[in-house]
């Protein structure tokens, strides 16, 4: 498949994915940015919307596998394109009718919506783009999700403060149905974009020599590699959501402040995690080149912001804001290394897309599980326990990282 060597159709292809991944996050995130409102104005019991978030991550990271084959065998332009308007009516849904209940089957089904860009996505990319160009626009599409996450944290107090809350779903679903359609003009208009040729095991016919280039056939070794690091991207997953999506509730509950304020904190969240995108592939570009081992480090510095939230996080807002937004910020550059990078390294076994999926859905695991377990745990043991766990859990993914190291440097020697 011919790469793309022309910066301005590199960088116009980069920006086009990185506002998809801006937009496929306002859509999602935006129930998790206006919990506090959905709970205090009765739009649905704390329970149920802690349920919705978590039937969502789960529908996403199962999602993912069914979005990595589809990524594979059909167009992946088409398949973010489908994605996008099945999430656009779930949003309006939701906006319109949904509450209670219906609130959780509505976002279930959203979830399964989003998981049909990610990887399509990555395969675009992948296929489009040299190593080294892949490897920047990693960077440059993963701000995509925190700038969308700025704007959701940013504009719905507003909304909230003007109209309503279920305004903001509606204004989300407006905003996916206008991508889905400039998205799709934009592939009919550029060829050089699209991907025609959906194998990863490639046949290129030149001038009557046939050149065929073999698929690797995964052994225990890269078996027990690949779960090992989606153990620790399930870790990565429950920190990164399940603290982000906690903030704002635990700013309003600790220092008692309005709703609207609570979530306008978690602006400051995604701020931290443009930062530690940008920091974290100069670490591994520049300093510890083994991806796992810059992973753990970055683990590291989580596991240490935490500890310092549990003694000093609760005497002043802004301290507890920064140290949050540092735990945040580190796992985003977990992500950006593990869930970004990582799945380059597995081309040579074919199915990049899947391969994508199957990673990603890992973080969705984890974000499951510590959405609605932080809902539960905090009822039974407050804030300050919460954190202690949050601490425990980013030391156990360094610990991860630091022993898969050497194991790694093998598997990448193998290459």
């Amino acid at each position: 498949m011919s790469k793309l060597v022309n910066k301005k159709d590199i960088n116009f292809l980069t920006l086009l994915c990185a506002a998809v991944y801006f937009v496929s996050y306002v859509s999602r995130i935006n129930l998790a940015a206006v919990l506090v409102e959905i709970v205090s104005s009765g739009f649905a019991p704390k329970e149920i919307a802690a349920l919705a978030l978590t039937v969502c991550s789960v529908t996403y990271g199962a999602g993912q596998l069914i979005s990595g084959y589809l990524g594979d065998k059909f167009k992946p332009q088409n398949v973010i394109f489908v994605g996008f308007f099945i999430t656009a009516a779930m949003n309006i849904c939701v906006g319109t009718i949904g509450s209670g209940y219906l609130l959780v089957v509505l976002w279930a089904v959203n979830g399964f919506a989003q998981a049909l860009m990610w990887p399509p996505l990555v395969k675009i990319l992948s296929s489009k783009l040299n190593d080294d160009d892949y490897k920047k626009a990693c960077v440059k599409v993963s701000w995509g999700s925190s700038f969308g996450t700025i704007a959701v944290y940013l504009l719905a107090p507003v909304i909230i403060k003007l109209i309503n809350v279920r305004i903001v779903f509606v204004a989300s679903g407006v905003l996916a149905i206008l991508t889905a359609v400039v998205w799709k003009l934009i592939f009919e208009k550029n060829s050089s974009f699209s991907i025609k040729s959906l194998s990863d095991t490639k046949v290129v016919i030149k001038k009557g020599n046939t050149e065929s280039k073999p698929v690797a056939k995964f052994n225990a070794f890269s078996v027990v590699l690949l779960m090992s690091i989606m153990l620790a991207i399930v870790f990565q997953g429950a920190l990164r959501d399940g603290v982000t999506n906690w903030t704002p509730s635990y700013i309003s509950e600790i220092f008692k402040l309005d709703s609207s304020i609570s979530i306008l904190t978690g602006v400051v969240l995604p701020v931290f995690s443009i930062l530690s995108f940008s920091v974290t592939s100069f670490i591994n570009r520049k300093i510890i080149k083994n991806e796992i081992i810059c992973a753990g480090s970055v683990f590291g510095i989580g596991a240490v912001s935490a500890i310092l939230l549990v003694l000093f996080g609760s005497k002043n807002v802004v301290f507890s804001l920064l140290l949050l937004a540092i735990l945040v910020g580190c796992m985003h550059g977990v992500n950006l290394i593990l869930v970004c990078m990582i799945p380059a390294s597995f081309a040579r076994f074919g199915k990049v897309s899947f391969i994508s999926g199957l990673i990603n859905s890992s973080t969705y695991i984890g974000a499951a599980i510590s959405t609605y377990g932080i809902a539960v745990f905090t009822e039974s043991f407050g804030w300050n326990k919460t954190i202690v766990l949050w601490s425990v859990i980013a030391f156990l993914g360094a610990v991860i990282c630091v022993v898969l190291g050497k194991s790694w440097t093998k598997f990448k020697r193998a290459v």
